[in-house]
């Protein structure tokens, strides 16, 4: 078993996988440090004329980006919707969005900007360089040096891999978040229940007309926010015919500068992004305004956040290609359990399934592949809570219970524990062949949609 561990760690490291000491070659953490994210670039669209527009544009430019994936974000970020009015479902919607989406890639050219991203093109020059791609692929200095006058067959190899791995998995989100006043709903019906109890009042007796004042009262003390998204899924082309256009007609190195190719790539239509699908979903909060200490742009804040990291949860489970892989953080004594820094913003509930996935580096062509050698369920109240805002949350709901409130949870709402740093995994198949530098990967639990 020794000599599989060594082996393995080896071959991990070689792949760029997990953290080790170059003195001693020990892994220094116990877990994988370094893993191969995919690029995300998220865009809004702007409707200026809806009910708190500019609230929500704010909370998006404001939310953190996931942290399972890298940040690929260029500008512009924002499109702005034709229509005037439009209803909050149906084929006009949809429709409106596309056309809008299509126009905007279009017109700024949004492919080509996310590939000179990728290469850190100069403008001014029209050069670029392989440093996004060695610090994001883990590649040292000597594999990442390409120019145009010395592309060897090794280079390319580890460019391919580069492709596949990294640039492949470069995808945009564009996201439609309309609002939905829980508060003033609230209020509406404070007001219902208050007539009620002085009808009430006059027909029975004042202790009806008392309790219709203490209903109005409850539901005035609760708060919140609702809003509905809808995110559509793209995804960035590289592929060997892409790579090989890219490198002939368009690269530039520092010393080897080409006015007509820095030209050709500023004029090139070449690069494109594929549809893959969409999903619709909504972010609530629900706060108490005796207890919370959020400002209301500050809960619009974490409704915006939860609605999008639902919606990429959403998208990951209707489309594989976007499923992320998340390295295991820790493998129990008795090789019964592992936690993984998952949590209810991945989407992780008692539910879900996920496989262990082990890497290796084929030597031939330098490419990572993954072979499945384990499967994973969560354990019971060891869910990790790691939603935007859930300690402010938890505290809130605390304070409210020791005052002889209770605020409860949305309808649907899974349940976690924030005070965690991880979730809690039983090994249902595979004991004993999970080692550090393994990764997980949520199982497919539906068909993938049609394009």
């Amino acid at each position: 078993m020794k000599k599989i561990i060594i082996l393995l760690t080896m071959l991990l490291v070689g792949a760029g996988l997990f953290a080790q000491d170059a003195k001693t070659g020990k892994d220094t953490t116990g877990v994988m440090m370094k893993y191969r994210r995919s690029s995300l670039y998220s865009v809004i669209i702007e409707h200026p004329t809806f009910p708190y527009a500019s609230a929500i544009d704010s909370a998006f430019f404001a939310m953190p980006l996931p942290d399972k994936f890298n940040d690929h974000n260029i500008q512009p970020r924002v499109i702005i919707s034709n229509a005037a009015k439009m209803k909050k479902g149906g084929k006009n919607k949809e429709a409106g969005n596309m056309a809008d989406i299509d126009e905007f890639i279009a017109t700024n050219k949004i492919p080509r900007d996310m590939i000179a991203k990728w290469f850190d093109r100069n403008p001014e020059t029209g050069a670029f360089d392989m440093n996004l791609v060695q610090e994001r692929g883990f590649y040292d200095a000597s594999a990442a040096d390409i120019s145009a006058a010395e592309a060897s067959t090794r280079n390319f190899a580890i460019l391919g891999d580069a492709g596949e791995e990294l640039i492949g998995k470069t995808f945009m989100i564009v996201n439609d978040i309309t609002f939905v006043d829980k508060g003033e709903q609230s209020a509406k019906a404070a007001t219902g229940l208050k007539v009620l109890g002085q009808i009430g009042g006059a027909l029975f007796g004042s202790s009806v007309s008392s309790l219709g004042d203490v209903a109005a009262s409850a539901i005035n003390e609760i708060d919140g926010f609702t809003v509905n998204i809808t995110t559509y899924l793209y995804r960035l082309l590289w592929n060997d015919e892409v790579m090989g256009t890219f490198y002939k007609m368009y690269w530039i190195s520092d010393g080897y500068l080409d006015d007509a190719k820095k030209a050709a790539f500023e004029n090139s239509d070449v690069f494109s992004l594929d549809y893959i699908g969409a999903t619709t979903t909504s972010g609530s909060i629900t706060t108490s305004k005796s207890f919370s200490k959020l400002s209301k742009d500050q809960q619009m804040l974490k409704a915006v956040t939860r609605a999008v990291d639902k919606a990429i949860v959403e998208l990951q489970r209707s489309y594989d290609e976007f499923k992320v892989n998340v390295p295991i953080g820790a493998i129990s004594a008795d090789g019964k359990t592992v936690e993984v820094p998952i949590g209810l913003k991945e989407g992780v509930n008692e539910k879900s399934r996920y496989d262990v996935l082990l890497p290796s580096k084929d030597p031939d062509t330098g490419k990572v592949k993954y072979q499945k050698v384990a499967e994973l369920k969560p354990v019971k109240d060891k869910i990790w809570d790691n939603r935007f805002g859930a300690l402010e949350e938890a505290e809130m709901r605390a304070a409210a219970k020791a005052a002889g409130q209770e605020i409860k949870a949305e309808e649907g709402e899974e349940s976690g524990n924030v005070y965690l740093t991880a979730t809690t995994f039983d090994i249902v198949i595979g004991a004993g062949k999970i080692f550090p530098g393994c990764v997980v990967k949520e199982s497919t639990i539906k068909a993938q949609k049609k394009k």
